[in-house]
């Protein structure tokens, strides 16, 4: 199936501002027990958000060591709903549909009351990734898939009805069915193969040499915003850039901004201001240390590929596809917005989302 993208009704993409998700309220034991029935703890209208503390007692080893002790998760929606953990890239944090102060949250484009995926049938869970602030650590994926476990058993859910994880977050949700097998979510895997392409690991480690030399050089936030830029240029597409831009510079200046960098610099910069460099060089390596078995992977799976992305080409999500141990749909969609189209093509991407979740209520 190959539906063709547009514009319509894509996701502002604003970066989250971890500074504010670090300062997200904090519930009671009590508090989380009502949140597994999708009450809000303050008596407040149904589908309140909830946000908590999650112990991360599933480390060991190193991970144990260099990771945090705990991260931040929400959930939000109705009492006895399903419920979904959902999953981004590696800016990605725990406010998916709502932030705590109402403001929508990160994948507010599919995941909202009367969306695509309508939060008011769901409970939807979104959760921080665990990474080492210094930058001197990165897990892999198995190690990551931590935080799901340790969430589900901090709000008292044996096991989620469905995992919904694009980019990073399709490739944490992918070792988490690996290492825990549980016996009956559902997977949805967007944008993320069983393993790294070459091509993307080539582009995240020069990024990442980037931002480790910035950093020695006192320059981080700097270097961040370069290799945020020189990132851009692998979600998204020659054609989207084609349409939106100019090529060339005027000024004699080597180092004068074109069109295209002007709008890259911006994207750089609103990323530095809410991303610490060693974060980032924690996740994004994580991203290269990925490993699965698909064929140890028994959950049924939604699998969905973009035809432009650049970042996880087609032939990899076909290849996960035919090789997921479990009964599996797949789907390649089209897009102007290559790898970033999870955020971009919300009636797209969501309509299938939905239509898959219905098939298994």
């Amino acid at each position: 199936m190959r539906p063709t993208g547009n514009q319509a009704g894509s996701c502002n993409v604003v970066t989250p501002d971890r500074r504010k998700d670090d300062e997200l309220p904090v519930s009671r034991p009590q508090d989380l027990a009502q949140a597994a029935n999708g009450e809000d703890p303050a008596g407040g209208c149904r589908g309140t958000l909830t946000c908590f503390k999650v112990p991360l007692r599933s480390l060991a080893g190193e991970a144990a060591a260099r990771l945090p002790s705990e991260v931040n998760a929400c959930v939000t929606g109705p009492a006895g709903a399903p419920l979904l953990v959902v999953l981004g890239g590696i800016s990605g944090t725990a406010a998916v549909a709502y932030r705590p102060d109402g403001t929508p949250g990160w994948w507010h484009c599919i995941f909202r009351d009367g969306g695509p995926v309508d939060a008011g049938r769901y409970r939807i869970m979104g959760i921080d990734f665990a990474a080492d602030e210094s930058g001197g650590f990165a897990p892999d994926t198995y190690e990551q898939s931590a935080i799901i476990a340790d969430a589900l058993a901090a709000l008292g859910e044996e096991e989620a009805f469905a995992i919904i994880g694009a980019s990073y977050g399709g490739m944490v949700a992918l070792a988490y069915a690996e290492r825990f097998k549980p016996r009956s979510t559902r997977l949805a895997i967007i944008s993320a193969g069983a393993c790294p392409h070459p091509m993307a690991t080539a582009a995240r480690s020069l990024q990442r040499q980037v931002v480790a030399l910035g950093m020695r050089q006192g320059v981080g936030g700097e270097a961040l915003a370069i290799a945020r830029g020189m990132g851009m240029l692998t979600y998204r597409t020659a054609r989207e850039f084609g349409e939106r831009f100019e090529g060339g510079i005027e000024s004699c200046e080597p180092v004068s901004a074109s069109a295209p960098r002007r709008y890259l610099d911006a994207r750089g910069r609103a990323f530095a201001e809410v991303t610490a460099p060693g974060r980032f060089l924690s996740l994004s390596a994580s991203i290269d240390r990925h490993r699965v078995d698909p064929r140890a992977i028994r959950a049924p799976a939604l699998v969905i590929g973009v035809e432009e992305d650049q970042v996880v080409p087609p032939a990899q999500m076909e290849a996960l596809a035919g090789t997921l141990g479990g009964e599996t749909q797949l789907h390649i969609i089209k897009s102007l917005y290559g790898h970033d189209a999870f955020l971009k093509e919300p009636e797209i991407i969501g309509g299938l989302i939905a239509s898959w979740l219905e098939t298994g209520a």
